[in-house]
């Protein structure tokens, strides 16, 4: 029987939860599709541009951008570090990234084909680690575990603010809020029992009952 807060399994709930929303995983091969659709040099927007503020990032750092689709993050943080790592599981995103590169002038990126459940032991380790808009995965624990591994300093990571991808139509056709897109609460929570103070602010929304455009920022110390 649950007392407190302190009795909740929060990783072991946001895989149920997950499962629970029934959504296939998206595939490299579908990413590959949509990185022919993306344009060059197309990559600044306001998402972009508060998150590269929030970042702080200094001249001397090293910075990884895990899922980092066509480099919206990786390549337009170039100028403020001095080494960036681009890893995605879309081998299409990260031909797009490197035309990217070339356009905005960012020879310092380098990319990294991987998949959230490879091995990253060859995946160097940096000062600063961010996943933009790429965490919607199955095991939460485990990728914040991975994440908090790889960094030096701090860890960044976005995840939508308000459920935006409900569950698959044959299991759930009115679209419950309940089996949608689990919360970002869950990922406090499982930071919190990993023993970190996490800091959680807003992108492009200010509070909750806004639109469901918008990002959670989560960062943690390591």
């Amino acid at each position: 029987m649950l007392k407190t807060i302190h009795d909740i399994d929060f990783a072991a709930l946001y895989k149920q939860h997950k499962q629970l929303a029934a959504r296939p995983r998206s595939s490299p091969e579908k990413w590959d599709a949509k990185a022919q659709q993306i344009g060059i040099g197309q990559l600044e927007d306001a998402y972009t541009h508060a998150l590269l503020q929030a970042l702080s990032l200094q001249k001397t750092e090293t910075l990884l951008d895990v899922g980092c689709g066509a480099g919206a993050v990786a390549v337009l943080a170039a100028p403020y570090v001095r080494q960036v790592y681009a890893l995605d599981y879309s081998v299409g995103m990260l031909a797009k990234l490197q035309e990217n590169a070339q356009h905005y002038q960012a020879h310092n990126v380098k990319t990294l084909c991987k998949d959230w459940e490879d091995d990253w032991q060859d995946v160097p380790v940096c000062d600063v680690v961010v996943a933009s808009r790429s965490t919607l995965v199955e095991d939460m624990a485990a990728a914040l575990k991975k994440l908090t591994q790889q960094a030096r300093r701090r860890v960044y990571l976005t995840y939508p603010l308000n459920p935006a991808f409900g569950a698959r139509p044959d299991i759930d056709p009115v679209q419950q809020p309940q089996l949608a897109t689990p919360s970002y609460l869950y990922i406090l929570g499982i930071l919190y029992q990993q023993g970190y103070a996490a800091q959680l602010r807003f992108i492009g929304n200010k509070g909750l009952h806004q639109q469901p455009t918008g990002w959670a920022l989560i960062d943690w110390e390591v």
